[in-house]
């Protein structure tokens, strides 16, 4: 094969594979999420910009799920002013126990804004299993997961933010 024909070859799946990313993330942006309150938002609008995006996963149903969201958001004000990343806890119920997300979140006092995502889709989008997990997201592609839950692993997800935050 002729190197223009080799060159022309690489080009093209360049192309292919930066339009695809593009389109990953503009699908993952237009994903419907509720809030506490009912209303459907969108993730781009939770994300709030940021590129980088802490999302745990949870159940009302799964108390080492609840443990770990409640672990992240006592260390959470602490940490999101030095670094700039957004926390997004996801409950992945569906029917009658999505109703209980907010009582949840309230009952542990959590730090930041609580979703469901009540068609599953971003849960398909991250290929997620069960609670806990999980997940930094850096510019829409996941560098990190974690499943389950042991008390000190939110220090851990917190290093890796802080090691992403500091290589930008």
């Amino acid at each position: 094969m002729p190197p223009v024909s080799k060159i022309f070859l690489l080009c093209s799946f360049l192309t292919l594979a930066f339009i695809a990313g593009v389109r990953a993330q503009d699908a993952l942006d237009s994903v419907q999420l509720r809030n506490v309150k009912g209303k459907t938002v969108s993730y781009a609008s939770v994300k709030g910009g940021m590129s980088l995006v802490l999302v745990c996963f949870w159940s009302v149903n799964s108390e080492v799920s609840i443990r770990e969201v409640t672990a992240i958001s006592q260390q959470w004000a602490r940490m999101k002013h030095p670094v700039h990343f957004t926390v997004l806890a996801l409950c992945v119920d569906q029917g009658n126990l999505l109703s209980h997300m907010r009582n949840t979140a309230f009952q542990n006092d959590w730090a930041f804004e609580v979703y469901g995502d009540v068609n599953g889709d971003l849960q398909r989008a991250f290929h997620y299993t069960n609670p806990p997990l999980s997940l930094i997201v850096d510019k829409g592609e996941v560098v990190y997961q974690q499943s389950g839950f042991e008390p000190g692993t939110e220090q851990y997800l917190f290093s890796r933010i802080q090691s992403l935050a500091a290589g930008k």
